[in-house]
């Protein structure tokens, strides 16, 4: 009997520390894509304009198949299938473009991810350079963009801590 009871204890406290992980887990992948998105309007105000466009061009081409390749698959295809080809190819044309769709958000993210982050960085060093107070060189990520706008703008700052001190 106390076997059983020692078994079942442990049992519980496995289960609450898988539970625990899981929400740990949870909360790590949330803050990690709360980290990718420094400034949240901007980022996916682009990222739907990508998804616009990609729905879009979705369109073009599921019309540009529709009046320009369909005509000629047509003639081959026994009039009793047509409906069904139709089916099946709408069916795995809404399923590719979803996906694709998710993947394009992905990227959007991660690529806006590159923009806001540095534009983030700068604004704060702009900020401190209006209100007077000593400012570090702007140092950016690998692969971030703007990196010429933060040299230049580190040159601003080498001057004038040069004109401070002269």
């Amino acid at each position: 009997m106390a076997l059983s009871l020692q078994i079942a204890l442990l049992i519980s406290r496995l289960t609450d520390i898988t539970s625990e992980r899981v929400q740990i887990m949870a909360l790590k992948i949330k803050r990690r894509f709360r980290n990718y998105l420094i400034n949240e309007r901007m980022q996916l105000t682009l990222t739907f304009r990508f998804l616009i466009l990609s729905v879009l061009f979705t369109i073009f081409i599921g019309l540009l198949m529709f009046f320009v390749i369909w005509p000629v698959v047509r003639i081959y295809i026994p009039p009793a299938l047509v409906s069904i080809m139709i089916q099946q190819l709408v069916s795995k044309l809404y399923s590719t473009s979803f996906i694709l769709l998710l993947v394009i958000a992905g990227f959007s993210i991660i690529f806006t991810h590159r923009i806001a982050g540095p534009v983030y960085h700068l604004e704060k060093t702009l900020d401190q350079l209006i209100n007077g107070e000593d400012v570090n060189l702007i140092h950016l990520r690998d692969g971030d963009e703007l990196q010429e706008l933060a040299a230049k703008i580190n040159q601003v700052i080498t001057n004038m801590k040069q004109l401070r001190t002269a």
